[in-house]
Parts: C-alpha cells; sequence; structure tokens
C-alpha cells in the first residue's frame, strides 16, 4: 500500500512552551507541521509555504489578532479548514469565524485525543469544507490514535 505525504498543519500559538507541546504532540502522530508564533508571520508561512491541508490558529496572537488571520487565510484559499483553539473563544468570534466558514472551535485546555478527533473531522469527515482536497490516507489516518493521558494547557508546558 503507498502512502502520500504527511497533513500539514500550520500551528498558529504565540505562547512558546504551548505551542512546542501541541507540535511534538502533533509531529508524534504522524503531522507534519509548521509553526508560527504571531498572526503577520502566520500569514507570511501561510502564503510562502502552503500549501496546508488544515490550520490550528489561536485568537489572541500578537502582530494580528486570529479573526484577521483567518479572514486573510480565507482570502487567499477560500475553502482551507481551520480549527479555532483559544482559551477566551466569544460569542462574537464564533459568529464571525462561522461567517468566514470556520468549521471547529476548540477551548483551552484541551485533552490531547480531541484535538486528534477534530483534526480528524476536518481532514476526512463530512464537515470537510465543499472544494477541498479528498483526505489524506496516511498511516496516522488509518490507525488508531495513540492513548494520551493529559490536558494540553500552559501548565504542562510549564511542569
Amino acid at each position: 500500500m503507498e502512502f502520500g505525504p504527511p497533513p500539514r498543519i500550520l500551528l498558529v500559538e504565540d505562547e512558546a512552551l504551548l505551542r512546542r507541546l501541541v507540535a511534538q504532540f502533533l509531529r508524534g502522530d504522524g503531522f507534519d507541521v509548521v509553526e508560527a508564533a504571531d498572526g503577520l508571520l502566520a500569514v507570511e508561512l501561510f502564503e510562502s509555504e502552503g500549501p496546508f491541508d488544515m490550520v490550528l490558529l489561536d485568537l489572541n496572537l500578537p502582530g494580528l489578532p486570529g479573526v484577521e488571520v483567518c479572514r486573510r487565510i480565507r482570502k487567499v484559499e477560500p475553502s482551507q479548514p481551520v480549527m479555532i483553539c483559544s482559551a477566551a473563544i466569544l460569542d462574537s468570534h464564533v459568529e464571525s469565524l462561522t461567517a468566514l466558514g470556520v468549521q471547529q472551535f476548540l477551548t483551552k485546555p484541551y485533552h490531547p485525543e480531541e484535538l486528534l478527533r477534530r483534526i480528524s473531522v476536518l481532514l476526512d469527515g463530512p464537515d470537510r469544507a465543499p472544494g477541498a482536497a479528498p483526505p489524506h490516507r496516511t498511516p496516522h489516518s488509518l490507525r488508531r490514535p495513540r492513548a494520551a493521558s493529559h490536558v494540553l494547557s500552559n501548565r504542562d508546558a510549564i511542569d
């Protein structure tokens, strides 16, 4: 059986320890992860290093807020799967981001298995944006996720 390249994720998180923890977890599960520490870098990386299979996006970012990052990403690639991973997701954020086509919201702190489940839904599931590329069939998407015993939060990154 032949597999394609691993799914590429743009991880946009300003808190360095948490970003490294999430990136390490995702890489361990077979993803190719590109990291951005602020909104401006995220847009630059999206435009220069894309395409990405999905974007994991925090809302409270230096340089450019997450909502604006999402707007700019949508201008470049209207069907880009985006998941918001943030501690403070307000109703106004949900309304504006849903209008931009965001399909998943995950409140921090979150369990690693929940993150993987939602990534799988966006990459392979029925909520995939219309016109998006077909799902990747990689070893990751064909196997059960590994067990994870803790919640991903800043405290985990510091402990």
